[in-house]
C-alpha cells in the first residue's frame, strides 16, 4: 500500500449523506450527470420501478465514454452499477441499530467522505462499495475504504455515548485493583462534592464529603464486591460544600478476564430529585393515614375532649411544630385555649383567655369564616401593632398556621400550630394536612352536639316514662321496678327495706271545694314534703295513685321507717294548708301504713305492699292524720 494512503488513512472522515441524490433507470446518461453536477454529487442512487436499482458514478461515466455512447440516447439503467454487482467489503461493518431509527424508510445509505465522494452503501447485513478493480491500487482504495468506515463508525459511537453520559449527568470511574489507581470522570467529581481537577486518585478522597451515617456502608459494599468479584449497588448522601445534601446511586462490577489487570469499575447517579418525590410521597400517606386515624377516632368516639386531645398531640408530632392548641371561639368573638400539645421548652397556653384570638388582625376573620386558613412564616414580616406582637412575645411564637373550626358553616374555634424555636417556611402539604384535619374536626363537633342533644333528649324521654307529670316525683312504673330491683339487693345484704304508703285524709272533699287546680296545687306540695323527708339518696318518693304516695326506704327497720312516716305528717301538717272541708282538722293532713321486711327469709314484694296498705287502712279508720305499723312481715 502507498504510503501516503497509510497516512491519509489516520484521519478517517467517513459520514452518512443525508440527501442522497435519486434519479431513474430511464433518466439519460446526460441527464444524470448534469443532475449531479448541479446537486454537486460524484453519485447518484438509481431507481427503477419504485426501488433501488444500483448505483452510478463518474466510473460509469468513464466506461460509456470509452464505450462511445451516446449521452442523449443512453439510459443510466444500461450504464449505472446494479445492486446485484456491488462488492460486500465486511458484514461487520453492519449499521446500528439507531440508523434504523434514524432512517426508518431506507434500506441503503450512502457513505461519502468529507470531501463528498462516494465510498459505497450501508445495508442492515454490511457495507457494499464498487467491484474490485485488478490493479493494486483500486483494492487498496476499497480496503481504504473499510477502514475509513470502521474507524469513523467508532468514533461516532464513542461520541454517541460520551454525549449521552453528560446529558444523563452520570458519573463514571475505573479502579484499577493491581495498580491501586482510581481514574473518576468530571462529572463523578461533581456528583462527589468535589471541585474539578481536586480528586488526586486516592481511595480516602471519594470519601471526603460522604455521609458520616453512609461511609461504612458503602466502604463495605465496594469491599464485598472486591472480594467476591460480583456486582454492586449502593445509594448513599454528599454533603456538598454549599450545604445541600444529595443522594446518589452508584452501580457497578469487578472485572477480571485474565488478560487485563482485574478492576471494578461503574458508574453514579444523582437521584435526589427521586428520594424528594419518594419522601412526599411517605409523607403525604402518613398524612392521608394521619386523617384516616383521626376519622376512625370521631366513628368510635363521642367525646369531643378526647378527640381534640389526639388530635393536637398528632399534628404536634407528625409536623414538628413547637405548640398546636384548639381556641374555642364565644359569640363575641373573645376565645380561650381549649387543649394544647406543646414542647416543654416553651410557655404552655392551655386555659389561656384571649380577647383577640387571630393574632395577625381582625382583617382575617372573614377569611376564618369562610373557611380559609393562613400560613404566617416570619410574625416580623406582617406589619403586626404592637399589642399583637407583644402577645406573639410573649408565648415565644414566630411563626403559625391557624385554620377554622367550623360547625354547621358557624366558626366554632380555631386549630393553631406555632413555631417558637425560629421563622418557618411552612409546606403547602402542612397546611394541607391541618385543613382536612379540620374538617375532620368539624365532623366531630357537630357529631358531639348531636350525641349530646341526643342525649338529653333520652333523659327526657326517660324522665317522661317514669315520673309522675303532675308532682313530678316517680310512678307505679318506677315504683315498682325500683322495688323489685331494692329487694333483691336487701336478699343479697341480708338486710331490710321498709314501705310508706301515705294518703291525704279527704282529698275528695278538698277537690269539691277548691277545684282541681288548687288540688294539683296541693298535690305538688305534698310531693315536695315526701321528697324533703326522704333524705337518702336510695330512698325513693312515688304516686301511687291519685291523693296517694309511697315511699321505698331501703337498708331501714320498721323503727326507722316508722320515724320518717312521722315526720312527714308533721311536715304536711305543718304547711296548713286550708281544708275547710275536711272532717279532721281545717287544714291537709295526712295518714301513714308503715311496713318492713327482710327479704333474705322470704316475703314479696306484693306482701310487703300489702302489709302496708293494711296498716294505712288501719290509720284511716281510726280516725286518720296518724302513723300506723304493720307486724313485721314472716316468712312462710
Amino acid at each position: 500500500m502507498p504510503e501516503n494512503h497509510l497516512v491519509n488513512a489516520t484521519v478517517p472522515t467517513a459520514t452518512i449523506d443525508p440527501s442522497p441524490l435519486q434519479v431513474s433507470t430511464d433518466d439519460t446518461v446526460q441527464g444524470v450527470v448534469e443532475a449531479m453536477a448541479m446537486a454537486v454529487k460524484t453519485y447518484a442512487l438509481v431507481y427503477g420501478g419504485g426501488a433501488l436499482a444500483g448505483v452510478f458514478c463518474y466510473a460509469n461515466v468513464a466506461r460509456a465514454t470509452a464505450e462511445l455512447a451516446d449521452f442523449r440516447q443512453a439510459l443510466a439503467g444500461q450504464w449505472m452499477t446494479p445492486l446485484s454487482q456491488l462488492q460486500p467489503l465486511s458484514p461487520s461493518l453492519a449499521w446500528p441499530l439507531a440508523l434504523g431509527a434514524l432512517y426508518p424508510d431506507q434500506l441503503h445509505l450512502s457513505v461519502i467522505d468529507q470531501a463528498h465522494h462516494w465510498l459505497g452503501l450501508l445495508a442492515p447485513d454490511g457495507f457494499y462499495t464498487l467491484p474490485c478493480c485488478v490493479d493494486a491500487a483500486a483494492a487498496d482504495h476499497a480496503e481504504l475504504t473499510a477502514c475509513h468506515y470502521s474507524v469513523a463508525l467508532f468514533q461516532q459511537q464513542q461520541e454517541r455515548l460520551a454525549l449521552a453520559i453528560k446529558g444523563a449527568q452520570m458519573g463514571t470511574w475505573d479502579w484499577d485493583l493491581s495498580q491501586g489507581t482510581i481514574v473518576i470522570s468530571e462529572e463523578q467529581e461533581r456528583l462527589l462534592g468535589l471541585a474539578p481537577g481536586e480528586f488526586d486518585g486516592s481511595y480516602d478522597t471519594l470519601f471526603a464529603h460522604l455521609h458520616n451515617d453512609d461511609q461504612a456502608t458503602v466502604r463495605q459494599a465496594l469491599q464485598q464486591a472486591i472480594r467476591l468479584g460480583q456486582h454492586y449497588g449502593i445509594e448513599f448522601r454528599v454533603q456538598h460544600r454549599d450545604g445541600h445534601m444529595r443522594w446518589l446511586s452508584s452501580r457497578g462490577q469487578v472485572f477480571k478476564d485474565g488478560e487485563h489487570s482485574p478492576r471494578l469499575a461503574g458508574v453514579t447517579l444523582d437521584i435526589s430529585e427521586q428520594k424528594q418525590v419518594e419522601a412526599e410521597i411517605k409523607l403525604q400517606s402518613q398524612r392521608e393515614r394521619l386523617v384516616t386515624e383521626i376519622a376512625q377516632r370521631i366513628r368510635r368516639l363521642l367525646d369531643l375532649d378526647s378527640i381534640l386531645e389526639q388530635t393536637v398531640a398528632s399534628v404536634r408530632e407528625f409536623i414538628e411544630a413547637d405548640r398546636v392548641i384548639v381556641v374555642q371561639c364565644e359569640a363575641d368573638m373573645s376565645g380561650q385555649v381549649t387543649q394544647e400539645a406543646c414542647s416543654s421548652d416553651y410557655p404552655p397556653m392551655l386555659g389561656w383567655a384571649m380577647r383577640d384570638p387571630w393574632s395577625v388582625g381582625e382583617k382575617f376573620l372573614a377569611h376564618y369564616r369562610a373557611g380559609r386558613g393562613l400560613a404566617v412564616e416570619n410574625i416580623y414580616s406582617q406589619n403586626l401593632p404592637a399589642s399583637h406582637l407583644g402577645f406573639l412575645e410573649y408565648f415565644q411564637i414566630q411563626a403559625e398556621i391557624v385554620v377554622p373550626l367550623l360547625q354547621d358553616q358557624t366558626l366554632w374555634g380555631l386549630l393553631i400550630a406555632h413555631q417558637c424555636k425560629a421563622p418557618r417556611a411552612w409546606r403547602m402539604a402542612d397546611v394541607r394536612l391541618l385543613q382536612n384535619l379540620a374538617t375532620q374536626v368539624g365532623i366531630a363537633i357537630q357529631q358531639a352536639k348531636m350525641h349530646r342533644e341526643l342525649t338529653l333528649a333520652n333523659q327526657r324521654l326517660r324522665r317522661m316514662a317514669y315520673l309522675d307529670g303532675l308532682t313530678q316525683v316517680a310512678n307505679r312504673r318506677r315504683l315498682e321496678q325500683y322495688l323489685d330491683q331494692e329487694w333483691r339487693r336487701m336478699s343479697r345484704e341480708s338486710s331490710s327495706i321498709a314501705l310508706i304508703m301515705a294518703d291525704i285524709d279527704c282529698f275528695k272533699g278538698f277537690n269539691d271545694r277548691y277545684g282541681h287546680q288548687v288540688g294539683d296545687d296541693c298535690l305538688r306540695l305534698v310531693a315536695r314534703a315526701l321528697t324533703r323527708a326522704a333524705k337518702r339518696p336510695g330512698d325513693l318518693v312515688s304516686r301511687y295513685g291519685g291523693e296517694e304516695f309511697v315511699l321505698v326506704l331501703p337498708n331501714t327497720d320498721l323503727k326507722g321507717a316508722e320515724t320518717v312516716a312521722e315526720d312527714i305528717r308533721l311536715l304536711v301538717r305543718g304547711h296548713r294548708i286550708p281544708h275547710e272541708a275536711s272532717t279532721v282538722a281545717k287544714v291537709v293532713t295526712m295518714s301513714l301504713g308503715v311496713a318492713s321486711a327482710l327479704p333474705a327469709i322470704g316475703g314479696s314484694t306484693a306482701s310487703l305492699i300489702k302489709q302496708a296498705d293494711e296498716a294505712l287502712y288501719t290509720a284511716k279508720n281510726q280516725g286518720r292524720d296518724q302513723v300506723r305499723v304493720a307486724p313485721p312481715l314472716r316468712s312462710d
